[in-house]
């Protein structure tokens, strides 16, 4: 059962989606394409482009247009994380749920399709998102840049924390990080809303988003105090390398994503199962 659970979430979600994320492609391209258009006029800037001054208003008029597909390149993950919530939400916590909660299933297996479903769809959306924005960052340099000077790697080393992501292992480490932190990301937001679906008589959307941000500051509390107490820690003993700090800082790291969403999604379902009240 939890099979077609996932056929039909996944269905629901790419009507959207998959529109979504095509339009996203094309902005990613056209990005690429004013970039490379106004490195091109860089160039090869001639005297007369100038003294007349339209090679630089046509580079700066490029680079705004790239600059706002790159925006609706990345609009794409809001329009995503969006989308998996609502899909949530209105599935199980609106009029729809009376159909939802009387299926022959476990209120395990209504999350766990959820959770299947949405990081299905954050690995698809990362993976367009990352590729436009590789080629985005490679044509605006002539094609001539290496991975360490693209977006994709500002955006893993952001996760990574303040290591290199230069090795293989490294890397790895990175994109598991950043795959466990956007879980936790979404089972949060599922636990928020769940939350504030019971807890709420009214205004149960804006319970959720004010129980999202609260979780949210909760879990980036435990991992501001892990930072704290690594550096605090390394301060006093100068025998370990820094790689040594940086391994340990992520693997805590991914200790604290593991607790979390573990913690998070328990919570979602015994909500669903026990405290759940569509009255």
């Amino acid at each position: 059962m939890l099979g077609k659970l996932i056929k039909y979430d996944m269905r629901a979600l790419s009507r959207i989606l998959v529109p979504v994320h095509i339009a996203a492609l094309a902005a990613g391209i056209g990005a690429a394409a004013c970039f490379f258009g106004a490195y091109t006029l860089d160039s090869s800037y001639s005297s007369w482009y100038s003294s007349s001054g339209f090679g630089a208003s046509m580079m700066v008029m490029l680079a705004m247009t790239g600059a706002f597909c790159l925006f609706a390149l990345f609009m794409a993950s809001a329009a995503t994380l969006f989308t998996i919530l609502f899909r949530f939400y209105k599935n199980v916590f609106t009029d729809e749920g009376y159909l939802t909660l009387t299926l022959p299933v476990t209120a395990n297996q209504q999350v766990a399709s959820k959770v299947v479903t949405a990081m299905i769809w954050v690995l698809i959306d990362a993976v367009v998102v990352g590729l436009c924005g590789y080629l985005a960052s490679v044509a605006a340099m002539g094609f001539s840049a290496g991975f360490s000077e693209t977006i994709p790697y500002f955006m893993l080393m952001s996760s990574f924390g303040f290591s290199d992501i230069a090795s293989f292992g490294s890397f790895l480490l990175a994109t598991a990080t950043s795959a466990l932190q956007a879980l936790t990301m979404v089972l949060t937001a599922y636990a928020a809303f769940a939350l504030g679906s019971a807890l709420a008589a009214k205004h149960k959307v804006a319970a959720g988003i004010g129980l999202f941000f609260g979780l949210s500051w909760a879990a980036g509390l435990l991992h501001s105090i892990k930072t704290v107490m690594i550096a605090t820690g390394f301060s006093y003993n100068t025998s370990y390398g820094y790689e040594a700090m940086n391994m340990l800082s992520s693997g805590i790291s991914i200790a604290i994503y593991l607790v979390t969403a573990a913690a998070f999604y328990a919570i979602c379902v015994y909500v669903i199962d026990r405290k759940t009240n569509l009255a």
